[in-house]
């Protein structure tokens, strides 16, 4: 009875020193990733996003929402360079995702990249019309533009689709919107 008691401690400390696997880690550093943009320290973010993809361990699906969630804290804290790589390689591996074709456009929208802007946009409302977000940033993008009228046609398009959206109302009753 006591060699039995002692196999059985011996194998439950045995699980407590056993170390973590690498995607194990790799889930743990998406996990935390996710948590720091999340609150937005976006250097935590970038660096435990970037320890998470490096280690090759990832799934596809959890590949894709490291991209996201690093190109994420990369335009927060002004890198769009590396956000729009980070958007560019997560569409490689998810093509019909119309969130991240929006993401991409508003980055380079930003970037003053209205074309290729123009185009990602395009993308993301041919997948998914229903997204407000999506309408925003094409009004964004016509705006930038110099095209009022099309900017304020979009924005009232996007408080149509989500008319309690604070940001959206602001941005027509403001006087912002042209």
């Amino acid at each position: 009875m006591q060699q039995k008691s002692a196999w059985l401690l011996s194998g439950i400390l045995a699980l407590f020193t056993l170390p973590p696997t690498a995607q194990a880690d790799a889930i743990g550093d998406n996990n935390i990733c996710y948590a720091q943009f999340a609150t937005g320290n976006y250097g935590s973010a970038i660096n435990y996003c970037s320890r998470a993809i490096e280690s090759g361990e990832l799934s596809e699906g959890d590949l894709v929402a490291a991209l996201i969630n690093r190109g994420v804290a990369y335009k927060s804290s002004g890198d769009l360079e590396s956000a729009v790589a980070d958007y560019t390689h997560a569409l490689q591996l998810a093509p019909d995702d119309a969130l991240l074709y929006q993401n991409c456009a508003n980055a380079l929208r930003e970037m003053g990249d209205f074309d290729s802007a123009l185009i990602d946009i395009e993308k993301s409302l041919e997948l998914a019309p229903e997204v407000a977000g999506a309408w925003y940033v094409r009004g964004a993008i016509a705006e930038a533009q110099g095209d009022g009228q099309a900017a304020r046609r979009f924005y009232m398009s996007a408080l149509g689709l989500d008319p309690e959206n604070k940001a959206y109302k602001a941005k027509l009753q403001s006087g912002e919107a042209p």
